[in-house]
């Protein structure tokens, strides 16, 4: 193997050794945003259900035992709505990013070994 070809394989090794890199990165921050997300359902969670909590005691009736539960349901389905919409932003936005990387280092890597066989 001459030298020009051992330094187009390194080169090549290289930037897919950095491709790597960058998909570890954005998959890293997406874990991290989908766990701070986790933390903000559950937060947002229990105080809709502490809120509940706190006005079952002045319920006087059924039908305002039924109604603050229908209000609950309605306040939660809202949350887990909300809750999946923004995972759904945030992987398709990942999701985007990693096609982005992928196709730049790959363009990148293919460009390099046709001027290599050139």
């Amino acid at each position: 193997m001459d030298k020009k070809v051992a330094e187009q394989v390194a080169d090549v090794t290289r930037k897919m050794v950095n491709s790597i890199a960058g998909l570890q990165k954005v998959n890293e921050r997406t874990m991290k945003e989908l766990a701070k997300q986790q933390v903000s359902a559950a937060e947002s969670f229990v105080s809709v259900s502490s809120k509940q909590i706190k006005g079952l005691g002045g319920l006087k009736s059924v039908q305002d035992v039924v109604s603050a539960q229908a209000d609950l349901v309605a306040e939660v389905g809202k949350l887990m709505v909300d809750s999946a919409r923004q995972t759904m932003d945030l992987l398709s936005r990942s999701q985007e990013e990693l096609k982005d990387l992928i196709e730049q280092d790959l363009n990148e890597i293919v460009e390099q070994v046709k001027a290599g066989n050139k």
